[in-house]
């Protein structure tokens, strides 16, 4: 019994010195298998048993085959370096382009219509949605800068911002706009940055007591002039115009380092 046992283990130890020297197993292996009615040889030697009657052990050549382990890692090196790309589509890029635009939505219902509800202050009391929107900007930004030609946009991004009597920075932003992933990239940009004004506004009149869903509402329509409507609220509400909001603390100590250094002066 021991004899049995021991036999099929030496044999997997051997077989990867004595493969490369053996004959490689044929189809009369498997044949010997199903015909043998001799019950006094063992599976092992059955399995093992080659050509001539010998035991016989597949060669190291024919378990692992060089060819095919470098096609193998050939294909997922090449799997490996598409797959960025294949996130970084022009398909995906739309797909953020719709998150970017319909997502803020539900944010700016909550900040309109219910501006003093617990549910309200729980989503948009932290920047969570702020943040979420500003990392589908910049899936944007990147995945557009990846494809062809994404880098375009730049030499005409220069002439906007060229103040030469000759130069004509709005034709360089119509320009521009021909670029569809820069129309998705300064869509998400606007989009984002409007809802981080339009909280600014509610967090206001939380704050101080004043009315906002139309100054938030028209921060989304148009932005800039729904902060001028908060402004003119606050002051026809006898709130005021938000003055300097650096802390107090921080202002006395600027003074004090300021009066400081004109006395070493002197």
């Amino acid at each position: 019994m021991k004899s049995s046992l021991t036999a099929p283990i030496a044999l997997l130890l051997a077989s990867p010195f004595a493969g490369a020297f053996a004959p490689l197993p044929c189809a009369s292996t498997i044949s010997s298998i199903s015909t043998s009615r001799n019950t006094n040889v063992s599976p092992n030697e059955l399995l093992c048993k080659g050509r001539y009657g010998k035991m016989a052990t597949p060669s190291l050549s024919m378990m692992v085959e060089p060819n095919s382990i470098m096609e193998s890692i050939s294909s997922l090196s090449t799997a490996a370096a598409a797959a960025p790309m294949d996130i970084l589509s022009n398909d995906n890029i739309k797909k953020a382009f719709s998150v970017a635009t319909f997502g803020p939505q539900y944010l700016w219902i909550l900040l309109v219509l219910l501006p003093n509800t617990q549910i309200t202050k729980k989503i948009m009391g932290g920047y969570g949605g702020i943040l979420a929107f500003s990392l589908v900007h910049l899936f944007i930004v990147i995945a557009s800068a990846s494809q062809e030609n994404g880098t375009a946009p730049i030499a005409e991004f220069n002439g906007v911002f060229d103040p030469s009597p000759d130069a004509d920075p709005q034709a360089a932003m119509i320009g521009m706009m021909k670029y569809p992933n820069f129309v998705s990239e300064e869509w998400s940009h606007v989009l984002t940055w409007d809802l981080f004004v339009g909280r600014w506004i509610w967090l206001d009149g939380l704050k101080r007591g004043i009315f906002t869903s139309h100054s938030v509402l028209l921060t989304n329509l148009i932005g800039p002039p729904g902060f001028l409507l908060h402004c003119i609220t606050c002051i026809v509400t006898g709130k005021g115009i938000v003055g300097n909001e650096v802390p107090e603390e921080q202002e006395q100590g600027d003074e004090v380092e300021a009066g400081t250094m004109a006395k070493q002066r002197k």
